[in-house]
């Protein structure tokens, strides 16, 4: 199924709040200093999701948003060729940035492109600003050890094949985050997020670079890491649950 806020809010569940969003007055306010209206996806985003505490934090060189108060137009001293864009995520630490082309920000769900500071052009991420977001935060909470359990399994042996085979991961339990890198394929599956971070060549497409696993729930993840474990020959992981 394709990645969306409204899939993204029952994965966390109970676990977001009311108070997680960014009050209208305040979205309303930035819109006037920057002089046109964020696109409703983005705008909804912020409103229901803006200050929701695990993917909002400093990530370790991965993609987080800004604070809504951060979002920003280039200026000239940008490095970019183009400045003509709205800027509302970055990977702080590699210095990559995305934004929305200004004139498509009229759409409903435009498409996102990045930047980094060795590559001065836009090129494209993601042909949906919805997609884009929802993956992105799936990402940040699989990787970055944000759930109260995880498990993380290093560049192995096994194949990404291998490790759906084990899993029991069908299509129905893939969420696609639509970005054009293929750097991550993501899952869920009884409570558990799978996250498998790929090296986004075609060449290399079923060998991980890693295998994150995270949960809100400690025995959904020990059930999914008991049934792993009758693989005889199941890499090794570290895991923050005991007696494992």
């Amino acid at each position: 199924m394709e990645a969306t806020i409204e899939g993204l809010l029952r994965i966390l569940g109970e676990h977001h709040k009311e108070a997680h969003g960014i009050p209208e007055a305040d979205i309303q306010a930035k819109e006037q200093s920057l002089g046109f209206p964020l696109p409703t996806v983005l705008r909804d985003y912020y409103k229901v999701l803006g200050h929701f505490p695990y993917f909002t934090q400093g990530c370790n060189n991965q993609y987080e948003p800004l604070p809504m108060q951060e979002v920003f137009i280039p200026d000239d001293t940008f490095f970019t060729t183009d400045k003509a864009f709205l800027v509302f995520y970055q990977v702080e630490e590699s210095v990559i940035y995305c934004g929305i082309r200004i004139q498509e920000l009229e759409q409903e769900d435009p498409p996102v492109y990045l930047c980094a500071w060795n590559s001065p052009d836009w090129q494209l991420e993601n042909r949906s600003l919805q997609r884009f977001l929802a993956g992105k935060a799936l990402v940040q909470l699989g990787v970055e050890d944000r759930l109260p359990y995880w498990a993380i399994f290093d560049e192995g042996m096994w194949s990404l094949s291998d490790y759906c085979r084990c899993i029991g991961l069908e299509r129905e339990h893939e969420i696609d985050e639509g970005s054009e890198l293929n750097a991550w394929k993501i899952y869920v599956k009884d409570e558990v997020l799978i996250v498998f971070e790929l090296s986004g060549s075609e060449e290399e497409a079923d060998d991980p670079l890693a295998v994150y696993l995270a949960s809100f729930e400690q025995t959904s993840l020990e059930k999914l890491l008991r049934e792993m474990g009758k693989a005889t020959n199941l890499p090794a992981f570290r895991t923050n649950l005991s007696g494992h």
